[in-house]
Parts: C-alpha cells; sequence; structure tokens
C-alpha cells in the first residue's frame, strides 16, 4: 500500500476580514481516485507564528476531505464557527487564539500529539481541502499569514461499490450540522437521583408495610383449629395489581394507600397461580390433543 508525503502551506500578504469579522482561505490537494484514504499523520507549522497587529484574532485551520461549510454557531464571542472536530469529515482540526504582546499564542489541537502519531480516520473522496478561517473585529487586516501543512497518508484500492458510497457519504456529511445541539441538561439537584439513586439516599429503596391482617389473609393457605378469612379471587387479584404499580423515584414500589392498607410490591412473588394467570383448569399443567392423538404444546 504506498504511503505518501504531502507537504503544502496556506501563505496571503494580506487578508481583509468583511464585515462580520470573518474571511476564508482554502486550497485544494487532489489525490487518485477510486481509493480508499488513510490518514497516518498529520501536523501543522506557523512559518509566522503572530501575524497580527491589533487585539486578537481566532484561527481554525482544517483538513478535510470535503469543502468546509461554515456553522451558525459561535466561536470566543465571534460568529460562524468550523464544524465541530467531531464532524466525520474533519482529518485534523487546530484552534489557534493569536492575541498582540503574548508571545505564545494558545493552540488546541484535533486529534493531539499522541493519537496523531498513530493511523485515524480514513475517506475516499480524491481529495484534501486546508481551510483557514478566521475570525476577528469587522475590517481589520491580517498580514503575511503563512502556515505549513504536513500529512503522511496511505490509500490502498478500493471497490466501486465502496469507494461510491464512501464518497457520496462524506459529500452528505459535509452539508449537515449547520448548528448542531445534543446532550441532555440535567439539574445539579438531579444529578445522583436519577441514574444512582440509591447511592445518594443511602442504598435501600423503602417497602411498604402490609397489616397482619391483610398478610395472614394472603398467605393464609392451609386449615388450622383456628378459622381463617377466606379471601376471594377478586380480592387477591386486586391486591396483586397493586403489588405491581411502579412509583415515583425513592418512592416505595406498590400501593400504599388501598382498601386493604399498604400493599407492597414482593407479595408479588407469592402469587397463588389462578391470581397470577387466571383461573386454573381441572388438569394443571392444562394437556390438549391434536385430532390424530398428539399432545399440543401450548
Amino acid at each position: 500500500m504506498p504511503i505518501h508525503e504531502i507537504r503544502e502551506s496556506i501563505e496571503q500578504e494580506q487578508i481583509v476580514l468583511d464585515g462580520n469579522g470573518f474571511a476564508i482561505v482554502q486550497k485544494v490537494i487532489n489525490l487518485r481516485d477510486n481509493r480508499s484514504h488513510k490518514m497516518l499523520q498529520c501536523d501543522a507549522f506557523y512559518d509566522n507564528p503572530l501575524p497580527v497587529t491589533n487585539d486578537s484574532y481566532t484561527m481554525e485551520l482544517l483538513i478535510t476531505p470535503t469543502p468546509v461549510i461554515y456553522t451558525d454557531m459561535v466561536i470566543n464571542g465571534y460568529p460562524s464557527r468550523a464544524p465541530a472536530a467531531a464532524n466525520e469529515n474533519i482529518l485534523f482540526k487546530q484552534v489557534r487564539t493569536l492575541v498582540r504582546g503574548a508571545t505564545e499564542p494558545p493552540t488546541q489541537e484535533f486529534p493531539n500529539r499522541f493519537i496523531s502519531a498513530r493511523p485515524t480516520f480514513t475517506w475516499y473522496m480524491p481529495k484534501l481541502y486546508v481551510t483557514l478561517f478566521i475570525h476577528g473585529a469587522a475590517g481589520d487586516e491580517i498580514n503575511n499569514v503563512a502556515i505549513s501543512i504536513y500529512c503522511v497518508v496511505e490509500d490502498k484500492k478500493a471497490s466501486l461499490v465502496t469507494y461510491g458510497m464512501g464518497v457520496i457519504r462524506e459529500d452528505h456529511i459535509a452539508q449537515v450540522g449547520a448548528v448542531m445541539s445534543n446532550g441532555r441538561s440535567i439539574s445539579p439537584s438531579r444529578n445522583v437521583g436519577q441514574s444512582f439513586p440509591m447511592w445518594k439516599y443511602g442504598g435501600v429503596r423503602p417497602e411498604l408495610m402490609i397489616s397482619g391482617s391483610n398478610l395472614a389473609s394472603w398467605f393464609n393457605r392451609t386449615d388450622s383449629q383456628e378459622a381463617g378469612e377466606t379471601n376471594t379471587t377478586a380480592r387477591l387479584r386486586r391486591m396483586a395489581k397493586e403489588a405491581r404499580q411502579m412509583q415515583p423515584n425513592l418512592d416505595a414500589f406498590g400501593t400504599q394507600v388501598t382498601a386493604d392498607g399498604s400493599i407492597p410490591s414482593w407479595i408479588r412473588f407469592e402469587l397463588f397461580k389462578g391470581v397470577e394467570s387466571g383461573p386454573i383448569r381441572d388438569q394443571w399443567p392444562p394437556i390438549k390433543h391434536a385430532d390424530n392423538g398428539n399432545v399440543l404444546t401450548l
């Protein structure tokens, strides 16, 4: 599998930001068709580290297999941010904030140096786009921008079906994500109780207490020398239904207020068969024969 080293640069003597304080510089690198490309390593070097004379700027450098479409999201207070690094078309992204008087501009890079030392992303589009987004004050001028790019790319032959599907997919990805909104906001007061409620509240969910008379009625299955209350099937099924009731977080399972008092959830483990599954046939388990005499599985 051939391995290619790519050295390119973006150099502009003067870049003028538009009325929104935004500028785009882009360069395209052509690759071989019908190939699967894998990024082995990528890096960027700022030949002129501080090409600013005004207060501050934010630069976004991206390497992608498709042209970059700016989004409606914000970066450092400026509009029109580049797509997030989570976008699957982003092979390399670097965000650099340049401040007048700063000796070393703060820089964020994706993937980081440790990860990018290994093979990372695969793509099929036969191009690499080097794109620079610059954010600042409206009408500002930035002089002598010079950035060098180094990429090591491995490619191999891909079937026409795989290649075609990959190109279509990357084209579609490039056209979405103008406004990304994901994740679920959780109130700090509810954070623990939503996923691990017992860690915050002591490790045991509370349980309801059933009265002695109802308990005796529920489990009184054998005759004794003393008269015992006989429950009706309807009452037993009602109690079983009340025992199965789900409750809000941190409340005991079952039903607290019923005609029979509190009914806890654990009594459902001792259900009579007739209460659990309806009326019982004379022969249990029921057996039914087909016309030829074979026993049917019910």
